[in-house]
């Protein structure tokens, strides 16, 4: 509960991360023990009764986990890390603090969400989402009585329409989630903006690649990409060279964002400009003060 990588989901849930656009029927399912979750047979279960409820408006309804430590992780983030690796042991009982992080994520999301709610839960669950007084299937639920209550439970909560282009654009919503999570609130206007595409994992606008979606459920971004990012003012090294290898030593990094972690996109600044962009190598802090050393490994230069 108190690792850093565990942490950090909690308060990027928080401060970085909203519902997508449009739904009207927010769904709030158990874990499971394979990651990411929609590769698990129950979760194959639930997502074909939600299909089958919704009757082509699946666009309209947005699914939720619950499970601990993390507390809560909207279907669109199981494949970034943590939540696609995770593994604790299961004991069915939920310490106080467990339900509390639960609890505390659950309300927020609901508060931002505004939607109705449905939650095909059982055990510690029931009593989590019981506290918000969360409306709840009955039935055991991989029976088949279960998974019918929940397919009509989603039958009878949606609202509005549907189709092919909400598909489609609940799609760039949900990679619009995801750029606010691994780079701050609002970065996914800039990157997805409307008008983009999105074909084979990758991210278009007026026929340029601006971003593809990593092994990891993040972002790679490209230098259209890195150029469209650049207004947020985040995840940034300023350098004091024209970079002309892809290796960038610290020696050579005036300033950095202090988000900046390992493993992070980081966009390489030059006199204002962007001249490069790929994968940090050190955290912000370590960029600025240290002298020697390997810092960013770039993916692709200007």
């Amino acid at each position: 509960m108190t690792r850093p990588e565990v942490l950090r989901w909690h308060r990027r849930l928080r401060e970085r991360y909203t519902p997508p656009a449009g739904i009207t029927l927010s769904v709030i399912l158990p874990c499971s023990a394979r990651k990411p979750y929609s590769l698990s047979r129950s979760h194959t279960s639930f997502q074909e009764c939600i299909r089958r409820g919704a009757r082509g408006r699946s666009s309209l309804v947005h699914e939720v986990i619950l499970t601990s430590p993390l507390g809560l992780v909207p279907r669109e983030l199981e494949g970034v890390y943590p939540a696609s690796s995770y593994d604790v042991p299961v004991t069915g009982h939920w310490s106080h603090e467990e339900k509390e992080t639960a609890v505390g994520l659950l309300k927020d999301y609901l508060a931002k969400a505004g939607t109705k709610v449905l939650a095909h839960v059982d055990g510690a669950y029931r009593e989590i989402c019981s506290l918000l007084g969360v409306p709840m299937t009955r039935g055991n639920l991989l029976s088949q009585e279960g998974l019918r209550e929940l397919e009509e439970g989603v039958r009878a909560g949606l609202e509005g329409g549907g189709g092919t282009e909400a598909r489609r654009e609940r799609a760039l919503e949900d990679l619009r989630r995801v750029a606010d999570f691994q780079f701050g609130l609002g970065a996914g206007e800039y990157i997805v903006p409307h008008g983009a595409s999105m074909k084979g994992g990758r991210v278009y606008l007026e026929g340029r690649q601006v971003a593809a979606v990593r092994k990891d459920g993040l972002l790679a971004l490209t230098l259209e990409g890195a150029r469209l990012l650049l207004p947020c003012g985040r995840y940034t090294a300023r350098l004091n060279f024209k970079p002309e290898m892809r290796n960038v030593f610290a020696a050579g990094i005036e300033a950095a964002d202090g988000d900046i972690r390992p493993e992070d996109e980081v966009i390489a600044l030059y006199k204002g400009e962007v001249v490069g962009v790929g994968r940090a190598l050190l955290n912000g802090e370590e960029m600025a003060r240290s002298r020697k050393g390997l810092a960013l490994a770039l993916r692709h230069r200007a």
